[in-house]
């Protein structure tokens, strides 16, 4: 039976464009939720250190109350909504946002509905009452409405997956046409979660799901087909404290960027994804300590370190769906730091032939590992100063040829590079020419403050011209956006101008 909350939401147009105060808000609900559930499952309801958790989401889910009336939040797939509003997530709160969903449809709880202001009795039961439901359970909705009801609680009402799902699927509200950015991000985000699920089943010896994985690397195959530059911008995104993950999803994406231009197929394609998120996949049998050691790697670690490939290779082996691995992706994560004279590792006794695939993922490896902070590297290399030192080891460490297409992706301004332009502004590249004629003049983002201090985007085409046929503007010098305190992935993360 449709409920009073519902008849009213249903009656409303639903609006395409996020109110940005609401998006921010909902966006803290979602944080505070994320922390309020997971402090429910160590402490009991009495123990006074719940006590500033629960006021401050309280103060979340009052203010949204007094803003909208009534605040609804629910879980469509692989989304949230508040108030029929699909919620962007941020880099910050994509863990909040997963684990939200993830525990409710365990439970499947589909929607929760705030009617009235809440004090924190009332949602310290809730919270408590919803942690405690039996995972997998259908009547789970019924019987958490029971027990508030139960609690004389008539502020809060919940609805069961199973029917928001279905009002998902026929309801045009929430069928929201996305853009390719906001997939790349989807993607982005679930690829780093998977990989660390992938890595923590290994390392508990449980079984591991590649089929998932393989799933996702055709999804990055269809975006990077599309339009590459999307998928490069969020390989700006480094995570320093899940650093292992994000690491392994950019090197993916270089490397099906450099795919792309070898004129691989989708398949192979694929196959090159699933390889690049797996190449380091042996360092999960290397101790946590050795792996996050803040200074260089005594003999005996480094010793650790270079055992790397080899485990992976036996990981790969012992998996129990060989029908999704093949002997090429094997081969490529042994020879991931194989260099082209052989001075890399694991040592062979006997010469052989680094594979292409290998040889792509060595590129991709070294290029994201030289520009993200690390444990013993807090500032890293430029795209600039990176790429440099990769082409002083063309023909010794890296495929000179590779390497050229690689350059020729990224261009002479790399993807993140930040730019003084000639007018004294600040630029962000988030896009090279592609015509070869005018790889100096990339498109960027400016970037600026408004008078009220506020950050502000404009797209740029360098190749723009005045009525003279002049310039408009040109880039002087790359700089180093740490010296500049710019944080490069926050401007991919919406390259649309506020």
């Amino acid at each position: 039976m449709e409920t009073t909350a519902q008849t009213q939401r249903a009656s409303k147009k639903p609006s395409e464009t996020m109110d940005s105060d609401l998006s921010k808000l909902g966006n803290s609900l979602v944080t505070k939720f994320h922390v309020l559930m997971r402090i429910s499952q160590i402490y009991d309801s009495k123990n006074v250190a719940l006590h500033q958790f629960v006021e401050e989401s309280l103060q979340s889910i009052n203010n949204l109350i007094k803003r909208e009336g009534t605040l609804s939040l629910k879980v469509v797939k692989e989304d949230v909504f508040i108030n029929d509003q699909r919620l962007r997530y941020s880099v910050e709160g994509f863990t909040s946002f997963k684990y939200l969903l993830t525990q409710w449809k365990k439970r499947l709880i589909g929607e929760v509905v705030f009617k009235g202001l809440l004090d924190e009795a009332v949602l310290k039961e809730f919270i408590y009452a919803l942690m405690n439901l039996e995972e997998g359970k259908e009547e789970n909705a019924d019987l958490l409405n029971k027990q508030l009801v139960n609690k004389d609680i008539r502020s809060i009402e919940v609805n069961s997956l199973e029917m928001i799902e279905q009002e998902g699927e026929e309801g045009a509200a929430l069928r929201l046409k996305e853009d390719p950015e906001e997939v790349a991000k989807k993607v982005f985000f679930e690829t780093i979660g998977t990989i660390k699920e992938v890595i923590t089943h290994i390392k508990g010896k449980q079984y591991v799901e590649v089929r998932k994985l393989k799933r996702l690397a055709q999804k990055a195959v269809h975006l990077v087909m599309e339009d590459e530059s999307i998928l490069l911008g969020m390989a700006t995104i480094k995570n320093y404290d899940e650093y292992t993950f994000n690491h392994s999803v950019n090197a993916c994406i270089y490397a099906l960027a450099i795919g792309k231009r070898l004129g691989f197929s989708k398949k192979t394609l694929t196959e090159l994804a699933v390889t690049a998120l797996l190449h380091d996949i042996g360092k999960s049998k290397i101790p946590r300590e050795v792996l996050n050691k803040p200074s260089p790697f005594d003999e005996g670690e480094w010793g650790l370190m270079k055992k790397h490939p080899l485990w992976g290779v036996e990981i790969l082996l012992n998996l129990k769906q060989l029908g999704e691995i093949n002997p090429r992706m094997v081969i490529g994560i042994f020879d991931h730091h194989l260099k082209s004279d052989f001075s890399g590792y694991p040592k062979l006794f006997r010469k052989k032939e680094v594979s292409l695939f290998g040889q792509v993922i060595q590129i991709a490896d070294s290029y994201d590992a030289m520009t993200t902070p690390t444990n013993y590297r807090k500032v890293p290399f430029t795209p600039e100063q990176s790429l440099a030192m990769m082409l002083k080891q063309r023909g010794v460490h890296y495929d000179p040829l590779l390497l050229k297409i690689f350059l020729g992706l990224v261009g002479i301004y790399p993807v993140g590079s930040l730019v003084l332009l000639d007018t004294r502004e600040l630029g962000i590249v988030y896009k090279p020419n592609v015509n070869p004629k005018w790889m100096d003049r990339p498109k960027v983002m400016l970037v600026y403050r408004d008078e009220k201090g506020k950050a502000t985007k404009e797209m740029l085409d360098l190749t723009e011209t005045d009525s003279k046929g002049r310039f408009k503007r040109s880039v002087i010098k790359t700089l180093d956006p740490y010296k500049y305190h710019i944080d490069i992935s926050r401007y991919f993360f919406n390259r649309k101008a506020s």
